[in-house]
């Protein structure tokens, strides 16, 4: 059984979002009439189960954005072992900010920014589901945002998009001062952080920085989005004020898997662990495994790490698919190896034929992709981190110039009182960074 937790201590975590199908197929019975690998069963998928004997990993994060209010489930994540996991829940701000949380209709079709505060103002049934189901479910739980993404022109159509900047900022301390009053004491929250530009990210700082309830998320251009010089600059404002003192131990980045920020993250909590908390976990998520898999049935591709920039990147290729697979028995093997795919054959994949349709995939097939790109996610960016703190000499046959050079500046700099003149003289070398594998995955065509 592969087993990734110890080797994570001393690395930013990464942490994959798990979808609520998933997490419910994985603790269901088998279906009999369905072609299985050798001592693989649907709950071999429960990958966060200690007892797994595929592979265990213990750290994850769930939405409740994915449920219509009210909505309960047994899952791997509600009937996990609390002890030996850990869960970091999303209060479904996306959704909300998006329009799209199923049950949740009192913001349609309002026409002006004040009376979609107001009606938010008196969603109190809808926060106390949200505030219960992740003091519920979650071990660490992300604050209740307004996301100032709303007002970009792209989200036009979505309900906030009208809010001025200080309208959903006000909206969010009410939040907050919700949050205060109503949390339970199951879960530690973690305050999140919004901005599009400086100004509004410094404005949202100011705003919030007082609800220290146990750390931080980093969303929007606060995040990954706005490159690797603003996520190291606002990192070492929030230090300066004391955001990261004992007590507030954990930062998240929210919507990220590439290789080269599990690295970069990896070297600021390095830095902040020394000169600041060492006790503070970094720690950042994406849905990518799922995704691939599920919307594009698509199968993740370990990288090769070299010091060439381009190796740094997860590929992804489409899953083999076709009638030749079908009840093949083991003339065809999974051409990828993972904990799961070592095992597979393209038969337990491809389970159903019809000559009228090109469908031969069904449910099953695509949690068996998850599961496999899931592993093959998380062990990439264990691997990464693992290579980029090697000896310099040893890491340089594995680290691209740039990246290498950038972590230990970063590092540095988490030690550093006078840091912004030295930032802002190594522009040139954060630019260079952000330029390498912009993709989150290559996708093979």
């Amino acid at each position: 059984m592969d087993d990734f937790n110890k080797r994570w201590d001393n690395f930013a975590v990464y942490l994959p979002s798990i979808q609520k199908s998933y997490a419910k197929v994985a603790i269901k019975a088998d279906d009999k009439t369905r072609t299985m690998p050798k001592d693989v069963t649907m709950r071999s998928l429960n990958f966060i189960n200690p007892k797994n004997k595929l592979w265990h990993y213990k750290y994850a994060l769930y939405s409740a954005g994915q449920f219509k209010i009210g909505e309960t489930q047994s899952d791997m994540v509600t009937t996990r072992d609390e002890k030996q996991t850990v869960i970091l829940g999303d209060s479904g701000g996306f959704q909300i900010g998006k329009g799209t949380l199923a049950g949740f209709t009192a913001l349609n079709k309002l026409k002006t920014a004040d009376e979609v505060c107001e009606a938010w103002r008196n969603a109190t049934q809808l926060k106390k589901w949200i505030v219960n189901w992740l003091e519920t479910h979650s071990d660490y739980a992300m604050t209740l945002d307004m996301p100032l993404w709303a007002q970009l022109p792209q989200n036009k159509k979505t309900p906030f998009h009208k809010c001025s900047t200080q309208q959903l900022i006000d909206l969010t301390v009410e939040n907050l001062e919700f949050i205060k009053r109503n949390k339970r004491g199951n879960t530690k929250w973690l305050n999140v952080i919004q901005g599009t530009n400086s100004k509004d990210m410094k404005q949202w700082w100011d705003a919030v920085k007082g609800y220290r309830f146990g750390g931080w998320a980093l969303a929007g251009d606060t995040g990954w989005r706005g490159g690797s010089m603003a996520v190291v600059t606002q990192v070492l404002m929030m230090r300066d004020e004391g955001a990261f003192d004992k007590g507030m131990d954990w930062l998240h980045v929210l919507g990220v898997s590439q290789t080269k920020w599990a690295v970069i993250l990896s070297a600021i909590q390095r830095g902040l662990r020394k000169s600041t908390n060492p006790n503070l976990r970094v720690s950042f998520d994406s849905a990518s495994p799922n995704i691939l898999a599920g919307k594009f049935e698509q199968l993740a591709v370990y990288p090769k790490f070299t010091n060439k920039e381009e190796s740094w990147a997860i590929s992804a290729v489409r899953c083999p698919k076709g009638e030749i697979y079908v009840n093949s028995g083991d003339e065809f093997a999974f051409p990828f190896p993972s904990a799961l795919g070592d095992k597979l054959k393209l038969s337990h994949l491809n389970v159903k034929y019809d000559k009228y349709s090109s469908v031969n995939f069904d449910d099953v097939t695509q949690a068996f992709l998850t599961h496999h790109n899931t592993w093959v996610y998380v062990r990439a960016m264990l691997e990464a981190n693992e290579l980029a703190f090697l000896d310099k000499a040893d890491a340089e046959q594995f680290v691209p110039k740039n990246l290498l050079a950038c972590l230990h500046l970063i590092e540095e700099l988490m030690c550093t009182k006078n840091w912004k003149a030295r930032i802002t003289s190594n522009k040139r070398l954060f630019d260079a960074v952000d330029k390498m594998s912009k993709d989150e995955v290559i996708i093979v065509k």
